[in-house]
């Protein structure tokens, strides 16, 4: 029979739903899904709640293995004592090892954000900037130029064809002319 959840079955076995949930994985208590409750088997809690009960035999300790507990204890007390100097030593020497390199970072970072302005600030970079600058500005002067050369080339080529064609057309018109002129000197002699 599955009427008991996770939780009710935790209750009553006394222990952690975690607990029972490793149960569930280890396959000593079965489970089934409504939705997303989940129920679990009461004949495998009934037996889970025996076997506890049966182990949980209450067993007081002896006059002796009272002072071996107290024993022990005192000396885990003094190990402890000892391990917690230990830890607080580390820690101390750690916290100022870290402290040591902060400083050294901060040093560090002065000393190149100091480098950063001596750089910006520098003869030679500005220098670089001013020859960038007449770099740039010669560039554009020799492109200006050279589209200048070549509309002047343009039109001077234009104006060559003008004058060929003015010549040539004068050329002939002398010819007829002199053409004329032989004629008419033919017809009067």
């Amino acid at each position: 029979m599955y009427k008991l959840t996770r939780k009710e079955a935790s209750e009553l076995l006394n222990m952690s739903t975690r607990s029972i949930d490793r149960y569930i994985k280890s396959g000593k208590i079965r489970i089934k899904k409504d939705g997303k409750t989940v129920y679990v088997n009461e004949e495998d809690i009934n037996k889970l709640r025996n076997v506890w009960e049966s182990n949980q035999e209450i067993i007081l300790p002896t006059k002796k293995e009272k002072k071996n507990i107290e024993t022990d204890f005192i000396e885990n007390e003094v190990t402890n004592e000892k391990s917690l100097s230990i830890l607080d030593n580390i820690y101390t020497d750690l916290k100022n090892e870290l402290n040591k390199k902060d400083s050294l970072i901060q040093d560090l970072s002065v000393r190149l954000w100091r480098a950063e302005e001596i750089a910006k600030n520098s003869i030679s970079l500005i220098e670089f900037k001013k020859s960038q600058f007449l770099l740039e500005e010669s560039k554009d002067f020799l492109s200006k130029e050279l589209t200048d050369l070549k509309h002047d080339r343009h039109k001077l080529v234009r104006d060559l064809k003008y004058e060929k064609w003015t010549n040539n057309i004068l050329i002939v018109f002398i010819l007829v002319l002199i053409v004329i002129g032989i004629v008419i000197w033919f017809v009067n002699v």
